[in-house]
């Protein structure tokens, strides 16, 4: 191994959660680190989900296709309608 070029390892680096507020001394490169969740709150780990709803592009699919679907319905009640109403014909020159 080349000398000089490695990161220096610190054996009891102190690992702060920032949801949960828990400390943990883990080996790394840095003295102290923050992370945002750990395996203390994390909903992998604990079976519940403490997180705010955000839709994501399922959600957002899924709304986009309720409306185009709202939409369609509501083409149709305007074209039923249209077929519905008896059509005029308009009297050609010549004709009477």
């Amino acid at each position: 191994m080349k000398k000089g070029i490695h990161p220096q390892m610190h054996k009891d680096a102190v690992t702060t959660c920032v949801s949960c507020s828990a400390v943990f001394k883990i080996p790394a490169t840095v003295k102290v680190l923050q992370v945002e969740v750990c395996s203390n709150c994390h909903p992998i780990y604990t079976g519940e989900y403490r997180g705010l709803m955000v839709s994501g592009r399922v959600d957002r699919f899924r709304k986009a296709t309720e409306a185009t679907k709202k939409k369609q319905e509501e083409i149709k009640v305007i074209e039923d309608k249209r077929a519905a109403k008896p059509k005029i014909r308009k009297a050609k020159k010549g004709e009477k």
